[in-house]
């Protein structure tokens, strides 16, 4: 049995990356952007870093290798984004014991 990230009726990941940057080109209406990669990165990292560390219960050893990231990277990361493992992981432990999807975090 392989392993199968998507169930059948969820589009992959890629398809809303690419409707959210139309709807941002066509809000553009005809603009060119600024930084384009660095506010897509600011808008992708955050909840990246987020989710696999609230997968790795707050584990940034962990995080950083399902990352494919050096662990000084990671908290370096963190650090750019004000983000506190513990309290992360946190986040997911209150979210389990209400009976709240992962998803919503």
């Amino acid at each position: 049995m392989s392993f199968k990230p998507y169930e059948r009726d969820t589009k992959p990941l890629s398809h809303a990356v690419s409707d959210s940057l139309n709807d941002y080109f066509r809000a553009l209406n005809g603009h060119a952007p600024e930084n384009l990669y660095d506010v897509i990165l600011a808008q992708v990292e955050p909840p990246l870093l987020r989710a696999t560390l609230a997968y790795c219960r707050g584990n940034q050893s962990k995080a950083a290798d399902m990352l494919g990231l050096n662990r000084a990277t990671l908290r370096k990361k963190l650090g750019q984004y004000k983000i506190s493992a513990k309290a992360t992981a946190g986040a997911l432990a209150a979210a389990r014991s209400e009976g709240l999807s992962e998803r919503r975090l």
